[in-house]
């Protein structure tokens, strides 16, 4: 039986189709392997909304030429989003790739890997064309595309056996100028809620005790994200429900109200400022300004007490002033995020922004990013600080990726926490009162008395 490797890049979106990728197979009689040197097939699930991701999956490729040489049976593919974009550029750029997919092809994985192994190159883009190339030439045919088919999952490939995604969106209509993702996943879809409450019904069955709903914008979600979350909270065996991402333009009331009303929907949003100059949010088409912003945060934190939010921010735009750059540090400070994800502005071909001037020098994008990061930390440190002496329940993942030791979990607000224990209290939730914090960690001991795990905890 073949083995096929996964190696993902980007997003929890790109996690999600990787899984899901990957059970198809297993289902179709192949061997999921974790290790390129173990694998026939090894397939690049890719990102393509900053050009630095795009660079890692090209030095990648690079890095398989000997494995390739040593094997010249292996299949090389490359899918997702960068796969979209480029399509064609792909294969002549890497011509040691056998395999172009875009992200919603996934139903045809197997039967294109096959078409591969009899001998040929193979482009299957999203509008429905899928080529072939036999053998590495220029010519070309016509494939009919196949109907994708409903499965079930059965958890293959998840973060971890407690943890779950449950894509309930696909796609997006918000254009922000900066981004491809609508261009290269296509329009928005909602997924019906019936079949999201059975996905979640199966995965908790399976025993995933936190299933988070991803959607590159979740409170677009067509049925109404608040009924959706009212729909699945009951669930047998489920014990979290997260959700990412938020538009901090769909932030409703009624949204919030669920996650107040709710005790297993987590008190987390992450709601992406990516700037806090109103003149840049309005030529990143961001469908809001600063005071807007500022005041989705303030109903936030009062409808839902003690929330978290996260939140992503672009800096070098194009046209960005130090002024403007001055209001993002300036909000970074009032909104008190717990966590913000931080970029450098990169020109993505084809979207609106590409279309202006780059006129951001890269050495101020550098600083200004490491000014942002330092602000942020700052913050950070503040707030975990705050949390000293506090007892927060922590669904505990599993031992810590730096000190296997010890146990790491998170907490509702999506806070990393370390503490000691025996690993059987994998997922399960237990209250660890903190003791003291990093910007990115707190750490705690077990309030072994208050949840009856003193004799787990001694022996």
């Amino acid at each position: 039986m073949a083995k096929v490797c996964f190696e993902t890049f980007g997003c929890q979106m790109n996690k999600l189709d990787s899984e899901t990728a990957a059970e198809r197979l297993a289902a179709a009689g192949y061997v999921i392997a974790y290790s390129a040197d173990d694998a026939d097939v090894i397939l690049l699930n890719t990102c393509s909304v900053r050009k630095h991701a795009e660079d890692r999956v090209y030095s990648r490729i690079g890095a398989l030429k000997a494995l390739k040489a040593r094997r010249p049976g292996l299949v090389v593919g490359v899918m997702g989003c960068m796969a979209q974009k480029d399509g064609e550029e792909v294969l002549r750029r890497a011509p040691l790739v056998d395999l172009v997919v875009g992200p919603r092809q996934e139903a045809n994985l197997a039967r294109l890997i096959e078409e591969v192994r009899r001998g040929g190159r193979v482009l299957a883009l999203d509008d429905g064309r899928i080529v072939r190339q036999r053998p590495r030439s220029d010519a070309v045919r016509s494939m009919p595309e196949a109907a994708a088919q409903p499965f079930e999952r059965r958890g293959l490939g998840r973060p971890s056996r407690f943890q779950a995604f449950a894509a309930i969106t696909l796609g997006c209509d918000n254009f922000c100028s900066y981004c491809i993702v609508p261009y290269v996943r296509g329009p928005e879809v909602s997924r019906p809620a019936g079949e999201v409450a059975a996905e979640v019904r199966r995965l908790a069955e399976s025993g995933a005790r936190e299933v988070t709903l991803l959607g590159q914008n979740v409170d677009s979600y067509a049925g109404g994200l608040a009924g959706l979350l009212r729909l699945i909270h009951d669930t047998p065996g489920l014990l979290r429900i997260r959700f990412v991402t938020s538009h901090p333009r769909d932030v409703s009331d009624e949204l919030l109200a669920a996650m107040a009303e709710l005790p297993r929907v987590c008190g987390h949003l992450h709601a992406p400022a990516q700037s806090g100059s109103t003149r840049v949010l309005g030529l990143m088409n961001r469908g809001y300004a600063r005071d807007g912003y500022l005041a989705m945060v303030e109903r936030a934190r009062r409808l839902v007490p003690g929330i978290e939010i996260a939140s992503d921010f672009i800096v070098g735009f194009p046209g960005e002033t130090e002024e403007d750059f001055a209001q993002t540090l300036s909000l970074v400070e009032q909104a008190g995020f717990n966590q913000a994800f931080i970029f450098k502005y990169s020109p993505r071909p084809g979207t609106r922004a590409a279309e202006l001037p780059d006129d951001v020098p890269d050495g101020v994008k550098r600083r200004r990013n490491s000014e942002l990061l330092a602000a942020q930390e700052a913050v950070s440190t503040r707030r975990n600080r705050e949390k000293h002496g506090r007892v927060l329940a922590v669904l505990i993942e599993g031992p810590s990726k730096n000190d296997p030791s010890r146990l790491c979990g998170r907490s509702p607000g999506n806070d990393i926490v370390v503490a000691d224990g025996p690993e059987s209290l994998a997922g399960s939730i237990v209250p660890v009162r903190i003791t003291s914090s990093t910007p990115l960690t707190l750490f705690g001991e077990i309030e072994a008395e208050s949840c009856g795990l003193r004799s787990a905890l001694e022996g």
